[in-house]
């Protein structure tokens, strides 16, 4: 996307912001909880650099642009950036929901753990005028083997046990969308079957129980439906926009000639044209 465009884009999404957050709800700060698609920097600040490679990848980020969080703290008026030079943003690369990740760079915290880490930067307490935004599970299930539904219930307990935590830190907000379908990524291809079932499981166990939270007097918390977002543009993409969904636009170095109408950007991760669909989903959640 050209600077212009993306510019234009902006202004679009700063323009959506006058209309109040959480029916009349403003925040003093978003905070991110989260893996790759959620890291604004994290994981490049961890590798020196060295992952996401930037460019063809985006100052650090796994898109070709800005991704959705950035755009959503955009219209909240609110800055994001990475944790690790202490920003709110505590979103990793590669991060697990279920566990921690060990790589030979060192270990990756688990969504649960950057909770942890939030809280013992802040002396255990949450800000209850925050905003807090949880996500993952792709990663657990791209990696994952065995059973899908008890996969997708691990995922789903330990991303309620880190807004339980928050919670009971003094946290009031949260927006947690469910997780699309892992099967559509082209990561996923060999794996359809189990990646699609593991999905499912998950949001079906989340939904379940982010509704008992719901019910704690105070405590506010937003659902995006990404399920349905990505569905939706798989089966209709000329009507986002789109003419290709399947193949990424990254191979290696190469980059592909139309990345405004391609999905993914790569194997996992979707171009900026889809980090706008989901922070357009974002937007009218958060302005309803």
């Amino acid at each position: 996307m050209s600077a212009a465009l993306r510019s234009l884009v902006l202004a679009c999404f700063l323009m959506l912001a006058a209309v109040p957050a959480f029916a009349g709800q403003s925040f003093s700060a978003l905070y991110v909880f989260g893996d790759s698609y959620a890291d604004v920097g994290n994981i490049y600040l961890a590798t020196n650099g060295a992952e996401p490679q930037s460019p063809p990848y985006f100052l650090g980020q796994f898109s070709n642009g800005p991704i959705w969080v950035e755009y959503v703290a955009a219209s909240l008026h609110v800055p994001v950036g990475p944790s690790l030079v202490g920003g709110n943003d505590y979103a990793f690369g590669g991060a697990l929901v279920t566990a921690p990740l060990v790589t030979p760079q060192g270990t990756v915290p688990s969504v649960p753990q950057q909770v942890g880490l939030y809280l013992s930067a802040h002396g255990g307490k949450a800000d209850p005028n925050a905003l807090y935004l949880i996500e993952g599970g792709g990663n657990d299930i791209l990696l994952g083997s065995g059973n899908p539904e008890a996969l997708g219930f691990k995922i789903a307990v330990n991303i309620a046990l880190s807004e339980l935590a928050l919670r009971q830190a003094g946290a009031r907000h949260f927006l947690i969308p469910n997780l699309f379908n892992v099967g559509l990524l082209p990561a996923a291809a060999a794996r359809t079957v189990f990646a699609a079932a593991a999905s499912k499981s998950t949001n079906q166990w989340l939904n379940l129980l982010v509704s008992l939270e719901q019910h704690v007097e105070g405590v506010s918390i937003l659902r995006v439906d990404a399920f349905a977002l990505l569905n939706a543009i798989v089966k209709k993409p000329a009507n986002y926009g789109f003419v290709n969904v399947t193949t990424p636009c990254l191979t290696t170095t190469t980059v592909c000639a139309n990345p405004n109408q391609t999905l993914f950007w790569d194997v996992e991760h979707l171009t900026e044209s889809g980090q706008l669909d989901l922070a357009a989903a974002v937007e009218k959640v958060l302005s309803e």
